[in-house]
C-alpha cells in the first residue's frame, strides 16, 4: 500500500538558538504559523493544507525526536501512516506503544500504551518504527469504533497485505474482552470490496444484521453481458450499491464520458437489474445513510425489506 512519506516543514524552536526562536515566536504570534505540539511548528498556509491524515502524521513527526528506543508507532497512528483509510476526524493524540509502560499514559498529544513492541513494518516515520499490518489491525479491532477498524483494515485486505485467516488467530476469542467485535469486524471483510464506501456499507451490513451478501455478484444477461452490483442479498433478493460521487466525477471511472451520459447508462443498468425475476429491490446506500446504522435500517423498511 502507498505509505504517506510526504514530509511536512515542521519548525523547531532550539532554545540554544534563542534568536531564531524568538523569530518562530513572533510569526506564531502574527499568525504565520501554527503551534502543532509544544516548541514545534508549521506554516500556516501548508497546515490549512492538509487534511486529517496528514495532520496526524506531521503531529507524529513533530513527537517523533521525543520517543525512546523500544518505542514504535501504533494503533491508528500505525494505521495512517500505512496508508489505510479513516472514517471521520483523525485523532489529535498520537499513538505509540512502549515497553517501558505497564500502563496505558495519556499526555499532552501523546498516548503511550504499554506492551512490547510487536512486529514493525519495513516503513519508519522519521525514523520511528511503525507496528506492522497485523498487529496494527488488531489494536484498532479491539480499541476502534466497529466501523472505523473495518473500513480500514478491509483496505489492509484489499490490497492484500492481511489475510484474514492470518488476522484472525491473532484476535481475542470469546468469551474474551473485545472478541465479539472482532467477528463483527472479521465477518465485513472482503478483498471483492472496491472502495473504503464498499467496506463502509459492509460492516454496516453485518451491523444492522443483514442476511448473508455477496460481494461483486454478476448478473448475466442473455447476450453474455453481465451487471456487476456491489452487494447482492440472495435469500431477500435485494441489491445494495453503494453510490458514491465518484462514481459519476472520477475521471479513471468515467473516462471520458460526459456525467450526464454516465447518469443515463447506470439508470438503464438499473432498470435491467429491477427487471429481473430473483431481483426484489435494489437499494442505493449513500454516505449519509451509513453515518448510523438505524439510517440505514430506515432505508431497508422504505424499500419494504425488514431485517
Amino acid at each position: 500500500m502507498e505509505h504517506h512519506r510526504k514530509r511536512p516543514h515542521l519548525l523547531r524552536t532550539d532554545m540554544a538558538d534563542r534568536s531564531a526562536a524568538r523569530a518562530t515566536q513572533r510569526a506564531h504570534r502574527s499568525g504565520d504559523v501554527v503551534l502543532i505540539r509544544q516548541g514545534v511548528y508549521m506554516p500556516r498556509g501548508e497546515w490549512e493544507a492538509l487534511e486529517e491524515t496528514g495532520r496526524h502524521l506531521a503531529r507524529a513527526r513533530a513527537v517523533a525526536p521525543e520517543l525512546e528506543e523500544g518505542t514504535g508507532f501504533s494503533h491508528v497512528t500505525a494505521a495512517l501512516a500505512l496508508g489505510w483509510p479513516l472514517i471521520g476526524p483523525a485523532p489529535e493524540r498520537v499513538h505509540v506503544i512502549d515497553d517501558r509502560r505497564t500502563t496505558t499514559v495519556h499526555r499532552a498529544g501523546l498516548v503511550r500504551h504499554a506492551g512490547p513492541l510487536p512486529a514493525v513494518d519495513p516503513v519508519r516515520l522519521d525514523g520511528v518504527p511503525v507496528t506492522a499490518p497485523v498487529p496494527t489491525a488488531v489494536a484498532l479491532i479491539v480499541s476502534a469504533p466497529v466501523h472505523v477498524a473495518a473500513v480500514a483494515v478491509d483496505a489492509a485486505v484489499r490490497a492484500r497485505v492481511i489475510e484474514p485467516s492470518r488476522l484472525a488467530e491473532e484476535l481475542p476469542l470469546g468469551p474474551a474482552r473485545g472478541s465479539a467485535r472482532a467477528q463483527l469486524v472479521l465477518s465485513a471483510l472482503d478483498e471483492r470490496h472496491e472502495s473504503p464506501g464498499e467496506s463502509f456499507t459492509a460492516i454496516r451490513l453485518v451491523e444492522i444484521g443483514a442476511p448473508a451478501t455477496i460481494p461483486q455478484h454478476e448478473f448475466v444477461l442473455p447476450d453474455g453481458r453481465r451487471d456487476r452490483v456491489d452487494f447482492w442479498l440472495p435469500s431477500r433478493g435485494v441489491v445494495v450499491e453503494f453510490d458514491g460521487k465518484q462514481k459519476y466525477r472520477d475521471p479513471t471511472m468515467i473516462g471520458t464520458s460526459d456525467p450526464a451520459e454516465v447518469l443515463w447508462r447506470e439508470k438503464v443498468r438499473e432498470d435491467r437489474i429491477r427487471s429481473r425475476p430473483e431481483v426484489r429491490a435494489v437499494i442505493r446506500v449513500t454516505w449519509w445513510h451509513l453515518v448510523e446504522p438505524d439510517r440505514l435500517r430506515a432505508l431497508f423498511r422504505a424499500h419494504g425489506v425488514r431485517l
